[in-house]
């Protein structure tokens, strides 16, 4: 009750204005802070002030703007900020600024509560306020206290007996209301000695507002109806509509004594903690909850890590989400976005923001678009850069040859890539896989040959575009990777080459300080064989350490469980999204994800853009859903007859 007190007193103890300086304010932030019993991150001062100013001045929330040093200043009080222009009192209701408002309490309790009675009461569409105040009593308290209920009752049930012996009547049938206090207090006394009950005194208080009268008195009989279909009593207070109101402002005083007994079970049908919320500030939208309809707004630098997995099967809305996503960082931060885009979905999206902001690269045999799949800045990989270049080659060589890269040829290529720097950083040029390539035909091994030869159609052959420097602009806002034209056999090395250019780009921007998204759509496929898996693993670390926000995009889910890495990657991941499942990917990751059946029955069967959010770790099902008369849709769609991809026109 300390806490309380503090809080209160920070309110309403009369003040100097001599007294508001800076350490005035510190210590009012404090009070309010340690009053947030209970709460994740604890409110600020102002946050608090907001709270009270949009209850009394409803209509006016966007007006709010509280700064503790102008007031100072101009010598106000921040009490007249956020109160009423006025206050009309009556017996069972209040008038606050043009307001109509009532309070009510919980007057009598069912024998049995349903947890679905609060939830029930703040699902009304009306605006209203609903608290509740515990007090715990200590456990020998508690004891005692059942134990002389016990012992009066047991001495009534005597005196009962003596009196009916006294009349010979030895026959006689203890009274059903003093066998039932006698079985309700042993009862009770089991539940605090033997289940670890604790015994609390609770009040129920709710505020009801509304524009009228007359809509407040139907609001009201809403709410007293509600509560017999719960076989319990609302009631309104009389002549304490003040002490009512006060005890239901979150400002920790309680001015109405109307108690009832309760053990730590019926306690907890009180909490209305039924749905979980993602509202963080500065948060990106995501949908909207499934359960509460409320706005979804993730913010993923909030999280332990921002690696992100964005789940589903074919036509489950995988796509949309992360164009959606993509539009929205666009729209609302100064992020960069690089997309590895291997089905040509993005790239209308991009071409749609103009040249200056983006660019799309298409990457195909005998294109004009090259990437130089050596290329390294200042600062790449997490300890040597050479080393790490080295397993990159290796990674390219063990897609191009599915045979697999040996002891031998590691030693070979981590030779030779090393030779192959050390002569363009002492030439001042850059290095290419054709001088890779050249470094390898001059070694006297034959396996060297071999990889040399293996490396021809990404130098001289037919798919040189990864061979040579590079002849594309990588400094754009949205860089679009399009691989589509690669065709299926050459999409994996594609993907590596990409990965590791945006690993570049990632790192250059985390030198100066901004933020980068990467999205790698059809994630699976770099799991196909060991050291792309291990590849990839370091990049994905590499990006959450340099300020790089990765999401990979899959619906091969059951093949990306069936990877060790790939699995712990995503079991690590904060950020998971899942729209619809297949049947046997929905039971693995429940498993991994530790989700219930009843949590995972929101990705079975679900509709388009549909699904279920892992945030942190808080699980929480959404539905999303985007207007179709708009552009926006238009370019984002990829449903046959719709958009641009799906054939249709974007205007």
């Amino acid at each position: 009750m300390g806490l309380f007190k503090k809080f209160r007193d920070a309110w309403f103890a009369p003040m100097s204005f001599d007294s508001l300086d800076d350490d005035f304010y510190d210590r009012l932030e404090e009070s309010l802070i340690l009053a947030d019993v209970g709460m994740d991150v604890a409110l600020d001062a102002t946050e608090k002030l907001r709270v009270l100013h949009d209850f009394y001045r409803q209509g006016e929330e966007a007006d709010f703007h509280f700064d503790a040093q102008d007031m100072m200043r101009k010598g106000h009080d921040f009490r007249d900020y956020i109160c009423p222009d006025f206050i009309e009192k009556h017996s069972d209701y209040l008038i606050l600024g043009g307001k109509f408002c009532r309070v009510l309490y919980l007057k009598d309790y069912a024998n049995y509560i349903k947890d679905s009675f609060i939830s029930e009461l703040t699902d009304l569409n009306r605006n209203m306020m609903l608290s509740l105040d515990i007090v715990p009593i200590p456990m020998d308290e508690a004891v005692r206290e059942i134990e002389n209920r016990l012992l009066g009752v047991e001495t009534n049930i005597t005196q009962w007996q003596r009196r009916q012996n006294a009349n010979n009547n030895f026959s006689a049938v203890i009274p059903y209301d003093m066998e039932l206090q006698r079985r309700e207090s042993k009862e009770f006394l089991d539940d605090l000695t033997a289940r670890d009950q604790r015994m609390m005194l609770g009040i129920l208080t709710m505020v009801l507002t509304a524009d009228t009268k007359e809509q407040l008195d139907m609001d009201t009989d809403q709410i007293l109806s509600l509560a017999r279909q719960k076989m319990c009593q609302m009631a309104v207070l009389k002549y304490q509509q003040m002490d009512g109101l006060n005890t239901v402002l979150p400002i920790g005083t309680r001015k109405i004594n109307t108690f009832r007994t309760l053990t730590t079970e019926s306690q907890a049908v009180f909490m209305p903690f039924k749905v979980q919320e993602i509202q963080d500030k500065g948060g990106i939208y995501f949908g909207e909850n499934a359960i509460s309809h409320n706005l979804i707004m993730c913010n993923k630098a909030n999280l332990l890590n921002q690696s992100a997995f964005l789940l589903g099967v074919p036509g489950s809305g995988k796509s949309f989400s992360a164009k959606e996503l993509i539009a929205f960082l666009i729209l609302n931060t100064e992020d960069d976005v690089l997309i590895c885009d291997p089905e040509n979905e993005f790239g209308a999206l991009a071409a749609a923001l103009g040249e200056e902001t983006a660019t799309v690269i298409h990457m195909a045999a005998g294109g004009k678009d090259r990437l130089n799949a050596m290329y390294m800045v200042d600062g790449y990989g997490e300890n040597n850069p050479i080393v790490e270049k080295s397993q990159f080659i290796m990674s390219l060589v063990e897609q191009i040859d599915r045979t697999g890269v040996g002891p031998q040829q590691k030693s070979i290529i981590d030779r030779c890539t090393a030779l192959v720097y050390q002569e363009a950083e002492a030439k001042g040029k850059t290095a290419t896989l054709c001088d890779l390539r050249n470094k390898l035909l001059e070694q006297p091994e034959e396996k060297a040959k071999e990889i040399a030869l293996s490396l021809e159609l990404f130098t001289t052959g037919s798919l040189d575009i990864f061979g040579h420097e590079s002849t594309v602009d990588l400094d754009k806002r949205i860089v679009v990777f399009d691989i589509h034209s690669l065709g299926d056999q050459l999409k994996p090395t594609g993907l590596l080459v990409i990965t590791d250019t945006i690993l570049n780009r990632v790192t250059l921007n985390w030198k100066k300080g901004k933020r980068t998204h990467v999205f790698i759509d059809e994630f699976h496929v770099v799991f196909e064989n060991e050291q792309s898996g291990i590849f990839f693993n370091s990049a994905w670390r590499q990006f959450r350490k340099r300020n790089g926000y990765p999401t990979a995009i899959t619906q091969n889910v059951e093949y990306l469980l069936d990877s060790v890495q790939a699995s712990t990657m995503l079991s690590n991941s904060e950020f998971v999204v899942m729209l619809n499942q297949a049947f046997s990917d929905r039971s693995k990751l429940s498993k991994l994800l530790n989700i219930s059946d009843e949590q995972m029955s929101y990705v079975t069967n679900a509709d388009a853009g549909c699904g279920l959010i892992k945030y942190g770790s808080a699980l929480v099902p959404f539905i999303n859903r985007f207007p179709r008369d708009t552009k926006l849709y238009q370019l984002m769609t990829t449903k046959p007859g719709e958009g641009v991809f799906g054939g249709g026109d974007a205007s």
